[in-house]
């Protein structure tokens, strides 16, 4: 019997969408000139992608607008953290489709590459089928995060250590928040490999920053038997923050860029 493990054997919570199959319905048409159906396909499948690169709203909305003007479509969408509902009129028909995503992080070099792809879209993909631009998009979706966990963690870290420091922070408690910071973020980039669930990351990212950050803290002042003050109660915020655990700034930001539990 062979050796599999559970995670090789357990079937996705989130099935895959055969995004070819739309392009093909209509052959060999240029997308400007191809179905509801098809163009919709892109204009979603777009702001999915950018969705999953951990942009913001304001930005995934703009770059769906984008493609629906040049594609002759009249778009509504509302974004979610983690999934996009929307509608495609024409003037005749109308499509409502709703989608979603089972993670989300930052991942600048394909949010880079998917800037490019709507900047040059009403010269080039346009003039494209619908196959030819989901070909493209394929290429896009398999760029991977260029930094390691641990580089991840490592910036998080000074980042926090150095927000610390313009709080007013001195050593002991810059030196706290940069260890729970750093630790922290190397824990969330680690389960977003593996594919686990935002909340989740969320959920034992934070834990383990303020249980590493209590801990310190106590064995700071029993060993150096020094006075902390209720500041540094801000500082453990900082070392939240910074450990990318900030979901609603994420979102929001104007202009920027096994089990259930598994995707």
């Amino acid at each position: 019997m062979a050796d599999n493990s559970y995670t090789d054997i357990m079937e996705k919570n989130h099935m895959e969408i055969p995004w070819h199959d739309y392009a093909r319905q209509d052959g060999n048409i240029l997308i400007d000139k191809a179905g509801l159906i098809e163009k919709a396909s892109v204009i979603g499948r777009v702001g999915l992608i950018m969705l999953s690169c951990g942009t913001g709203a304001w930005r995934v909305r703009t770059s769906m607008n984008r493609l629906s003007k040049v594609l002759g479509v009249t778009c509504t969408v509302d974004v979610g953290l983690m999934s996009i509902e929307f509608n495609c009129f024409d003037g005749t028909d109308c499509i409502s489709q709703s989608l979603s995503i089972a993670n989300t992080g930052v991942n600048t070099s394909k949010l880079y590459r998917m800037e490019q792809f709507v900047d040059n879209f009403p010269n080039e993909e346009a003039h494209l089928t619908g196959e030819e631009i989901h070909r493209r998009l394929d290429e896009i979706e398999q760029i991977h995060a260029i930094y390691s966990p641990a580089r991840l963690g490592l910036a998080a870290a000074i980042a926090c250590c150095a927000f610390t420091f313009l709080l007013g922070g001195g050593p002991i408690e810059m030196m706290l928040a940069f260890i729970a910071a750093g630790i922290g973020n190397l824990i969330r980039t680690k389960l977003i490999k593996h594919h686990f669930t935002l909340f989740l990351n969320i959920a034992v990212s934070i834990s383990a920053s303020c249980f590493i950050y209590a801990a310190l803290l106590k064995n700071s002042r029993d060993g150096f038997q020094c006075t902390i003050n209720s500041r540094s109660r801000i500082h453990l915020f900082h070392a939240l923050y910074h450990s990318g655990i900030s979901v609603y700034y994420k979102r929001n930001r104007p202009g920027k860029a096994g089990s259930a539990l598994r995707s």
